[in-house]
């Protein structure tokens, strides 16, 4: 299961007239959806769903000859409903508007044809159902690609003044689930460094990559560190003198300080860093 889910909405859109001729014309590209969460991956596994939700056309095609409406009638089959519609598409011109669908960098693939005619006026046809599916949205990959492209049936292209205004909504989640975060961890460096007893001594300075620190009391006096210069003696933590006190730490990341008790001391180490 995702740990996180990010979720967007977009919509797109695009006119076609007699200027964009009759070559494939890319409408969406799933792909640039999720192009700003790219990063993303380099710490999860992202799970990638693509949801295209509605798309329709106004179409105007004044160059067309007009053609009636069917004479429809609540008497009539379903049979018949469909003959008086085939009837009025036979007998006057339209135009076609196929879509079309790819794979990345793929070859165009042919989803459907809708057949357009002059009504007189502006017309808005919903494509989704039944040109690109059958449901209630349609399901794309995360590399899918749409376009649409004019077919000439016998009766001509766009002409003067005619149009197609497409416009799309769609939805996409991200699914993100974490990486194990394997790291690598540089050489470990050593140090030596001398410590005073009369002021606290900064002996690391911060590292937000630390990945070990090693510290080992080799003086001849006892030692108190903390993570700020107010360590004190009796306070923080205590290593013991000629090797007695040793530290290993793996999560402070900050600057580390020291004090010694009663006369100098030194301590000495290795640090090593994530790379």
């Amino acid at each position: 299961m995702a740990e996180n889910q990010l979720e967007n909405t977009r919509t797109f859109r695009r006119s076609i007239t007699s200027a964009d001729g009759t070559g494939i014309i890319e409408i969406l590209n799933c792909a640039n959806a999720f192009a700003e969460y790219d990063p993303l991956s380099a710490s999860y596994y992202l799970g990638k769903s693509f949801y295209l939700e509605a798309l329709s056309g106004a179409i105007y095609l004044p160059s067309y000859q007009e053609a009636p409406y069917p004479d429809i009638y609540p008497e009539m089959s379903a049979a018949e409903k469909i003959a008086a519609m085939l009837a009025i598409e036979k007998g006057y011109p339209f135009v076609g508007l196929s879509f079309h669908a790819r794979k990345g960098t793929g070859a165009w693939s042919t989803l459907a044809t809708a057949r357009l005619q002059n009504k007189g006026r502006e017309t808005t046809i919903p494509f989704t159902i039944p040109y690109l599916t059958i449901n209630q949205l349609k399901l794309l990959s995360p590399d899918d690609r749409l376009g649409i492209s004019i077919i000439n049936y016998g009766h001509g292209v766009l002409g003067n003044g005619d149009y197609i205004n497409l416009e799309g909504d769609f939805r996409f989640n991200l699914d993100l689930i974490a990486k194990p975060q394997i790291r690598t961890i540089g050489a470990g460096l050593p140090y030596g460094i001398e410590i005073p007893s009369a002021a606290p001594t900064r002996f690391r300075t911060a590292n937000q990559n630390r990945a070990i620190l090693y510290a080992t009391n080799t003086g001849n006096t006892d030692i108190w560190i903390a993570g700020n210069s107010s360590v004190a003696v009796g306070s923080g933590i205590f290593l013991a003198r000629n090797g007695g006190g040793n530290l290993t730490e793996q999560t402070l990341t900050g600057e580390l300080w020291a004090i010694a008790d009663g006369g100098p001391s030194r301590l000495s180490g290795v640090e090593a860093s994530y790379v």
